[in-house]
């Protein structure tokens, strides 16, 4: 690591530091860097990881506890200049950010121009790059209450191997990623915040797109250790703490072939909606008569805490999507958040014992247990999976023998996680794949996708030059 860093901060790495099994796909990067720039070389790469979502689904944005852990795969963005940008850069007038993309066919590049100064999301237009501009968008907010931020004329070249719209956070690490850059590129340095510093901005950043989400997907994105999964807990700030996993195990993602892209549809805000049930609120109503059937008006809401409607709508109905919600399921809401917070500190604590003299074995049927329970809440309480997601999951225990498997990430498609020993993964990826994929191998027109994935580290800058 260049220099000594402490362990809050957000790592700037030289090429010695580099993670072996990252060198591929940033030489790759670069390649493309210099062919695309008449030969120039990048000053920096950023990177930042997806992440798969242990246990804990939709309880961050109420408050409670989530254990995530970082994935081995990640969006990079390698940064330079044009021809004597950088030298006239206190000179220029107008600011220019150039984005170009490459994508993992290897395709040529995309490419968007845009007004730097004062970068503007458009929410009406969820093409990826308006992700980058979200992260671009939060540092100039963030820098504009020191005074402001230079002008900028820069080149940035993404890519990325984390599938979108799949429960895997590629569109957090293309956020943090795009933040990463836009701090060190207008700043030089990333000493102005540390992990979960940058990562509170971001998470407020990713509301630009419209998204009404927690903070899980930036805080694991920019805390992750390697080898380790981490507990964060919302409830004071922003606490996080590593978590040691069973070892002789692996975690295996699969994709159900169903994709959703939580800005462009309705499911994920009316869900986060539900803030009713934020704690305190949850509390008085969880002591109160919950009934199952028929859901409950605003108003009804309203009288049980009471508050009058417009004051309950202002504060929880923040998103279009949620303000045509006609009713609320409080019951099984609350009854899905309250469990699965204590499923995540069972989680933990069981982790806790590993390796101690306990068995094993037991702890991670422990574990196992744990994520079936947490996807049948989802499931039947939350009504955040799909069929596809259910019979996957199911394929991964019956005929896969996972110990655990639930739904990963917002839900509504995507991902499943899977809890594996550590010699039956192959087995397991063969006999899941034939079982969910047929003869063909393919889910919805496409290859079935399922990997194994050990912690990863989080996200970082690499230093070129």
């Amino acid at each position: 690591m260049s220099g000594q860093q402490s362990e809050d901060a957000i790592p700037v790495l030289s090429r010695p530091d580099l993670p072996g099994n990252h060198t591929a796909a940033i030489e790759s990067l670069l390649t493309h860097y210099s062919k695309t720039f008449d030969n120039s070389k990048p000053e920096f790469v950023a990177r930042a990881p997806g992440r798969v979502n242990l246990i804990g689904e939709h309880i961050d944005y109420c408050g409670y506890s989530v254990l995530p852990m970082a994935i081995d795969r990640h969006i990079l963005i390698a940064v330079g200049y044009p021809s004597n940008a950088r030298s006239n850069q206190n000179e220029r007038s107008s600011s220019t950010l150039r984005i170009f993309h490459i994508d993992s066919s290897d395709r040529p590049a995309a490419t968007v121009t845009v007004e730097a100064d004062g970068v503007a999301v458009d929410k009406e237009n969820l093409a990826w790059h308006q992700y980058v501009l979200c992260g671009f968008r939060g540092v100039q907010d963030y820098l504009l209450k020191g005074g402001g931020f230079p002008q900028l004329d820069i080149n940035l070249m993404v890519t990325g191997d984390i599938p979108s719209s799949s429960g895997l956070s590629s569109s957090s690490a293309l956020v943090v990623c795009s933040a990463l850059v836009a701090m060190r590129a207008y700043t030089g340095s990333l000493s102005l915040l540390d992990r979960r510093g940058m990562a509170s901005l971001c998470a407020t950043a990713e509301r630009y797109i419209g998204t009404e989400g927690g903070g899980m997907d930036q805080a694991i994105s920019l805390c992750a250790r390697p080898g380790q999964a981490m507990w964060i807990n919302f409830k004071s700030g922003l606490e996080t703490r590593p978590v040691n996993l069973p070892p002789g195990y692996s975690w295996v993602v699969a994709h159900c072939g169903q994709v959703l892209n939580k800005a462009a549809t309705d499911q994920f805000n009316q869900r986060d909606a539900l803030g009713v049930t934020q704690p305190g609120a949850a509390a008085d109503l969880a002591a109160q008569r919950l009934r199952a059937e028929p859901p409950y008006s605003l108003a009804e809401v309203a009288a049980e805490l009471s508050v009058e409607s417009s004051a309950l709508s202002a504060i929880c109905l923040t998103s279009e999507a949620a303000k045509r919600l006609a009713g609320f399921q409080l019951r099984q809401r609350a009854l899905h958040v309250f469990n699965e917070a204590q499923r995540v500190l069972d989680f933990r604590d069981a982790c806790g014992r590993a390796g101690s003299g306990d068995n094993d074995e037991n702890l991670a049927a422990r574990l196992g247990e744990l994520m079936n329970a947490s996807h049948q809440s989802c499931s039947e309480l939350y009504n955040c999976s799909c069929p596809e997601l259910d019979r996957l999951c199911q394929i991964c225990r019956d005929v896969g023998g996972a110990l655990g498997s639930r739904l990963t990430g917002a839900g509504w498609g995507g991902c499943c996680v899977s809890l594996v020993p550590d010699s039956r993964v192959e087995k397991f990826l063969s006999s899941v794949r034939d079982a969910f994929a047929g003869p063909t191998g393919l889910v919805g027109g496409r290859p079935f996708l399922a990997f194994a994935s050990s912690p990863s580290t989080g996200a970082y800058l690499l230093q070129l030059n």
